[in-house]
This record gives C-alpha cells, sequence and structure tokens, in this order.
C-alpha cells in the first residue's frame, strides 16, 4: 500500500521537482497536492496522509500558520510535518519548529537531505537514492 504524501506549496513547479525526488527514492507514494495552507488542511484532514511536505510562505495561509493548526487537530497531530522554505534568515528555522515542524529543510532542495528526511519517517519500503 503505498504511502500518502501531501505537498502543500504555491509553486507548482516545486511541487513537481519535490514529487520527483521522492520518485527517485523508490517509495510508493501517492501525491496529495495543495496550492495553500487552508487547502492543505482541509485535505490533510480528509485524507490523513503519511507525511507532509509545507511551504512556510504561501498565500492564505501561510505554513506557519497551518504547521500550527495541523499540530492541534486531534486527527492530523501525528502527521509529520516538514517544513520546505526560502526562508532561510536567523530564526526561521526556530520559528518553523515552533509552529509545530518536526523538520526544516530549505530551498533549493538536496535531494538527498530530502530522501534522508522521507527515510527517517518514513521507515519502511525505501530503496535509497
Amino acid at each position: 500500500m503505498p504511502y500518502v504524501v501531501l505537498i502543500a506549496d504555491d509553486n507548482a513547479d516545486t511541487i513537481l521537482l519535490l514529487r520527483r525526488i521522492i520518485g527517485r527514492s523508490g517509495t510508493e507514494c501517492e501525491y496529495i497536492d495543495a496550492p495553500g495552507g487552508r487547502e492543505a488542511l482541509r485535505l490533510a484532514s480528509e485524507r490523513v496522509p503519511d507525511l507532509i511536505f509545507l511551504d512556510m510562505k504561501m498565500p492564505d495561509m501561510d505554513g506557519y500558520e497551518a504547521a500550527a493548526a495541523l499540530k492541534t487537530n486531534e486527527s492530523t497531530k501525528h502527521i509529520p510535518v516538514i517544513a520546505v522554505t526560502a526562508q532561510a534568515m536567523l530564526g526561521d528555522k526556530e520559528r518553523a519548529l515552533a509552529a509545530g515542524c518536526d523538520e526544516y529543510l530549505t530551498k533549493p532542495v538536496d535531494p538527498q537531505m530530502l530522501i534522508e528526511t522521507l527515510k527517517k519517517y518514513l521507515s519502511k519500503g525505501l530503496s535509497g537514492v
């Protein structure tokens, strides 16, 4: 049975890139895409994915708000949330983790780091790069 991975990002190219990198890991995944934080919350509640990749800067609801909402919702609080963001200034990582993200990856995404993060949170069915 494939893992369900939610990718929330307002940039379609980033979603495509993350899908390609995950695909290279050998992990069988079903993808759910959300162009914003509100849609990510709705889809996460409906589908309860195994892992969420969350952009921190989106137009309707930013990733900080979305992460906090995910972690306070009884049905989604157990889902690992990985911040994937271009916001890499001093304090941004701490802010993302404080909002409820479990990990913090910066853009441009390092494919090996992304795959290592998958291995950490999805413990079975991974063959590496």
